[in-house]
């Protein structure tokens, strides 16, 4: 299989935890109104200017108002979310890195390998969850 396609199976996997915790199953950007309101997401047709001018809009002292989709799981109190939002956030990372110029270096072999076993320990959490 493909690096991509490892790197999507990956994804697929920790967005499942997501949606098994009532957060958002797709890559993107979202927003929410208030820490109540669920997270929405915004346009794919926004560019990074739009989408930064919205969050300096944004009330301060609400809580975390917008995110991409790596971010959503990072102040949850469940642990596997937790896990899913940094294995989305490697993704991303290394994704970006992958089309860089520059190349494919040494760090981005060791952040492949400690992604693969975070994927492998995300399976893990899914296998227990079903057996109980």
């Amino acid at each position: 299989m493909a690096l991509g396609a490892e790197i999507d199976a990956i994804e697929a996997a920790a967005l499942e935890i997501y949606v098994r915790h009532g957060l958002p199953g797709d890559i993107g950007h979202y927003q929410r109104a208030d820490r109540q309101a669920p997270w929405e997401k915004l346009e794919e047709t926004l560019t990074p200017e739009q989408r930064w001018a919205m969050v300096q809009a944004a009330p301060e002292g609400e809580g975390r108002r917008f995110a991409s989709s790596a971010d959503l799981g990072v102040d949850s109190p469940v642990p596997e979310v937790r896990r899913a939002a940094a294995v989305l956030a490697a993704c991303r990372g290394l994704r970006q890195r992958l089309a860089e110029a520059a190349g494919f270096t040494a760090q981005d072999l060791a952040d492949a390998i400690q992604l693969g076993a975070a994927a492998r320990r995300l399976e893990d959490d899914d296998a227990q969850d079903i057996s109980s």
